[in-house]
């Protein structure tokens, strides 16, 4: 009677490897051979070990009636021989066995499982082979040698090729790649050995899964190293492409690899270009760079310090100076970890000249710009707001009133008077600085208030805040300070002036508020005439 362990173990591998298979095929690269070759082999092995739990289930002693045990016996002995024959396929794909060694190969095996088969057809009336007795129990005859004998004649006859591939393998690679087919074979070998001398327990089974599992293992390490390889390529090809210089850095090896060496870099890397030796690039870079701020960055070595900060950051970005030709020109050098592998990183050279010239031109721009916004926003002659400057702050806080925020402000306007006069009889050199002692009148009341020169007589005055406050006062001062001298211009201070406060039931924009204190202004100067 065969064990319940029997077939909890056979459903047991079919479950693990249906886990594993539902993970594989997620990461399963279609376009690769070896890829749908193993899915299918995989299929195949878990349907062995479902057939193989079935025996078991049979052979427990659930059913009165042998026939049924006897013909699940002779399945999974159909079922063995053809696994046999699928591994090797399988196999030889695997370690790429040339088509002249393939197919004898295979036409060995195929003769084999026919043999396989004829044999059992046989066994259905000799039962030479294996028989089922009349108490339900699996009895081994002799000739069940012969089955193990075709079987495992397979299974070396895949590991010789195996053997051979890897001791003909030259690359660290390629010898990873015969490892794991090796083991892929190994497992099933001597779990066969123990399926011979225990009958009762699903060796062959648990032989096929650990054989399956060692080729997915295999797989999703290569499926890991092709992502990080594919990562550290996107880095080098994004560096590559303007870039002077690009080189790959091993730390755990102490290695570098140059992959971009332009024409100007060329000739100062000579031989070392394809040197391993990190000391190459430092002794570049202490013979190009220019001693400027980042000396301590190259003097020392640069590779060390790329270390240091790439423990840190996995990003970091360098401007130096290098003399390269006898001209000195700005480069930039560049450090990207690689994210497959902490203990590399990704180092870049570029020539950034011209940038370094855009930029520069682009500041004086700015500048230049700013210089003209200050000449724009400012009256050339009294230094006070020019009439850009007020409808800037005029637009500014129309915004806010309509943005229905409460605002308090008031508008002065003031017109010089006797500008004409003095320009006519004393010159407009005198003119101008009348106006000048003017305005210094209106800056020195209003301190903490924009004054604007709108006209060529006329200002204006916005008052805020604190000053705001006490506009009554200020306005009151300001008229006070009037002093007409028209015949002694330099003495004279004379302006009419008009006072108005933003109201949101009455204005609706500056130029409302303006208007107002332009007609109070005319009725200040109406009085001074008289």
């Amino acid at each position: 009677m065969v064990n319940s362990l029997y077939y909890v173990l056979a459903f047991t591998c079919a479950l693990v490897l249906l886990i594993f298979m539902n993970q594989f095929r997620s990461a399963l690269d279609k376009s690769e051979k070896t890829d749908k070759d193993f899915l299918f082999l995989s299929n195949w092995t878990i349907l062995f070990c479902l057939q193989d739990g079935i025996w078991g289930v049979l052979g427990g002693g659930f059913f009165d009636s042998t026939t049924p045990f006897f013909v699940s016996s002779t399945i999974f002995h159909l079922a063995a021989a053809v696994s046999a024959y699928i591994w090797l396929s399988y196999i030889l794909n695997f370690i790429n066995i040339e088509r002249e060694k393939a197919i004898p190969a295979k036409m060995l095996s195929i003769a084999l499982v026919l043999f396989q088969f004829i044999l059992l057809i046989v066994n259905i009336k000799s039962r030479f082979i294996f028989d089922i007795g009349a108490d339900g129990a699996y009895i081994a005859r002799s000739g069940r040698n012969l089955l193990y004998y075709c079987k495992y004649s397979t299974f070396f006859l895949i590991a010789l090729f195996a053997a051979y591939k890897f001791i003909r393998a030259r690359k660290i690679s390629a010898r990873r790649h015969f490892t794991a087919s090796i083991l892929f074979i190994l497992a099933p070998i001597l779990c066969g050995l123990l399926q011979k001398a225990y009958p009762l327990a699903p060796c062959d089974s648990i032989g096929y899964m650990l054989g399956c599992c060692t080729i997915y293992a295999f797989f999703i390490s290569k499926i890991t190293r092709n992502r990080d390889l594919s990562q550290r390529a996107v880095i080098i090809a994004g560096l590559s492409a303007d870039y002077d210089l690009v080189m790959y850095v091993n730390t755990a090896r102490n290695q570098i690899k140059y992959y971009q060496v332009s024409n100007r870099f060329a000739p100062l890397l000579a031989e070392s270009r394809t040197a391993t030796d990190p000391n190459s690039f430092d002794n570049l870079m202490k013979r190009i760079f220019v001693p400027n701020e980042f000396s301590d960055f190259i003097e020392k070595s640069t590779l060390e310090k790329c270390k240091e900060i790439i423990r840190t950051t996995p990003y970091y970005t360098l401007p130096f100076l290098a003399k390269i030709d006898d001209h000195i020109e700005h480069f930039r050098l560049k450090i990207a970890t690689d994210k497959g592998n902490t203990q590399s990183f990704v180092v870049g050279i570029i020539n950034v000249e011209i940038e370094h010239r855009l930029e520069e031109t682009a500041l004086k721009l700015r500048k230049d710009l700013q210089h003209t916004k200050l000449i724009a926003n400012k009256d050339p002659l009294t230094g006070v707001g020019s009439i850009a400057a007020f409808k800037a702050k005029s637009d500014l806080i129309d915004a806010e009133i309509k943005a229905k925020d409460k605002l308090k402000f008031a508008i002065l306007e003031c017109d010089v008077n006797d500008l004409k006069v003095i320009n006519d009889t004393f010159g407009h050199d005198m003119g101008d600085e009348y106006l000048k002692n003017c305005s210094k009148v209106f800056c020195d009341i209003f301190k903490h208030s924009p004054v604007y020169r709108i006209g060529g007589d006329e200002f204006v005055i916005i008052l805020f805040g604190e000053q705001y406050e006490k506009r009554t006062e200020l306005f009151e001062k300001l008229k006070s300070s009037v002093n007409r001298k028209p015949d002694v211009p330099k003495e004279s201070i004379s302006f009419a002036v008009g006072m108005a406060e933003f109201s949101p039931q009455v204005d609706e924009c500056v130029k409302d508020v303006l208007k107002r204190a332009d007609t109070f202004m005319y009725i200040n100067k109406g009085k001074l005439k008289s």
